[in-house]
């Protein structure tokens, strides 16, 4: 569980609203400081800037997204990782040359963990670079962490990184993460319900980790669901245990 509350959950609000408008939830990143007269910034972040950061546990313990808030249609660039025991140094910077929206998300970036980080010992993520901040994350039985090599199987997953948020990992092209026309809470689980693709949306041809930001209402810290059901436009289902 991350430190962070009051930013999270005003994210959060903002997220769910931007969601029932239709507007996708989608992995990005900028500096709220940039400035720019036509409603787009350039995205180039101030150096060392305070950022609220927290952080959920994927991939089995073999990685993590961290969430920061901004613009959400530019997302932080990752760079080296680093690891000193259990404490995660992170260098994370906003991308150059690209524009803005102004609007203010949380995102979630995809950092694949040094070897040697145990995943159900407690973990402190340090970010340093364009960004500064730090998250906690509690260890969490059963999770195995990195054994340095990519990670085959390549199948989605999720964890909690706030009381009634989430970070949910899917595969696929990076230019065409999900959208997400419904979330709800459904008995012990989520469900979310993905929303037919524009008819003339063009999607690259790389396979990459896609990270969304999943605002769940109605979820309390103590009674938590343990699984997300993903529906397809098709109205298949697949259901993922949730971390944390």
């Amino acid at each position: 569980m991350t430190t962070t509350r009051t930013t999270a959950a005003s994210a959060l609000l903002l997220l769910s609203a931007l969601a029932l408008a239709g507007c996708a939830t989608t992995p990005g990143a900028a500096a709220s400081g940039n400035t720019g007269s036509s409603g787009s910034d350039a995205g180039s972040a101030a150096p060392s800037q305070d950022a609220d950061v927290e952080a959920a546990w994927l991939d089995g313990g073999r990685a993590v997204g961290l969430v920061t808030y901004g613009s959400s249609s530019c997302q932080p660039v990752v760079g080296e990782v680093t690891a000193s025991g259990q404490t995660v140094t992170v260098e994370l910077s906003d991308p150059e040359g690209m524009a803005c929206t102004r609007d203010y998300a949380p995102r979630a970036s995809y950092v694949g963990l040094p070897t040697g980080v145990d995943p159900t010992q407690d973990v402190d993520i340090v970010v340093s670079g364009g960004y500064t901040g730090d998250a906690d994350l509690d260890g969490v039985a059963g999770l195995e962490g990195s054994t340095g090599g990519v990670n085959d199987e390549m199948l989605p997953s999720a964890g909690w990184f706030d009381d009634a948020g989430l970070v949910l990992l899917t595969w696929g092209s990076s230019s065409c993460p999900p959208v997400f026309e419904t979330v709800a809470l459904d008995g012990d689980a989520v469900r979310a319900t993905e929303a037919t693709p524009a008819a003339d949306q063009v999607c690259t041809m790389d396979y990459a980790p896609r990270l969304s930001v999943v605002a769940v209402e109605g979820v309390s810290d103590d009674a938590r669901p343990g699984e997300i059901v993903l529906v397809s436009p098709a109205g298949d289902e697949q259901r993922i245990s949730i971390i944390g």
